[in-house]
């Protein structure tokens, strides 16, 4: 599993290359995670589990799911840190939730 984050930072007079701004200079938090599953097949279901309903609006949160080969690609932007906080810990626990259920009942097309 890989993951990066970047958080919001108001640069000083050198300036900072790590910032994540939009075009009104508010800063974001970023963050992303790359899960390997054994097939792409695999990856495709947790995607499709895990992506039912998008992020409410009010919370100023985005989430993207995509599947490249066999691996899960989550990104999260989110101008809030409790926010942001909020989504990433729930997915991660539905995240949990759905690695449990495939461990549980084998690979696509065992039963």
């Amino acid at each position: 599993m890989e993951a990066s984050i970047q958080r919001p930072h108001h640069p000083g007079p050198g300036g900072d290359s790590n910032t994540t701004v939009d075009n009104h200079g508010r800063g974001f938090y970023d963050f992303s995670l790359s899960i390997p599953f054994p097939s792409s097949m695999e990856a495709e279901i947790a995607c499709r589990s895990l992506n039912p309903d998008p992020e409410p609006r009010r919370s100023g949160v985005q989430r993207e799911l995509t599947v490249i080969g066999n691996k899960l690609i989550l990104h999260w932007r989110a101008e809030e840190a409790r926010f942001f906080r909020a989504s990433v810990t729930t997915f991660l626990d539905y995240l949990a939730l759905v690695l449990q259920t495939m461990e549980r009942f084998g690979p696509p097309g065992s039963h």
